[in-house]
């Protein structure tokens, strides 16, 4: 009797471990699904990039990109997009702060855990932005 009272003790214990250690990854997982989910968008990424050099952003800082600057209707949306879907997404995970009155942006409590994500992928949008104008970085005659 005693044997089998270890037994499940022991399967008890194991059981908790291997729920434990599941946990673990998810609650590792979930931060990484959002960071990726967050860079996902041109437009946030571009809005974290220019927080890696300011400390805050206000106003017209985070610049309209280039390819929606062609009508005002364009920017209205993207001004609309930014104000009801991207601000919000990056507010509520921590990694802004966000003046809505304002629009004022500046680094979040969470911003430093996910910046080495977003220099390396800035880091690769500079570098296929050299290779794509022909500026490859080789001295070639």
């Amino acid at each position: 009797m005693s044997k089998s009272v270890n037994e499940r003790n022991m399967n008890k214990t194991s059981n908790e471990r291997t729920e434990e250690s599941e946990n673990a990854a998810a609650i590792q997982e979930a931060p990484l699904d959002t960071s990726f989910e967050i860079l996902a968008n041109t437009y946030r990424r571009q809005l974290l990039f220019s927080l890696l050099e300011h400390d805050h952003l206000d106003g017209d800082q985070p610049h309209v990109p280039a390819d929606v600057s062609n009508t005002d209707e364009r920017e209205r949306q993207f001004s609309l997009r930014m104000r009801h879907v991207h601000l919000p997404m990056l507010s509520a995970a921590d990694v802004i702060e966000w003046n809505w009155d304002e629009n004022t942006v500046w680094r979040g409590p969470r911003f430093e855990d996910i910046r080495p994500l977003v220099q390396m992928v800035q880091e690769q949008a500079d570098e296929r932005s050299m290779n794509s104008s022909g500026n490859d970085g080789t001295n070639s005659p």
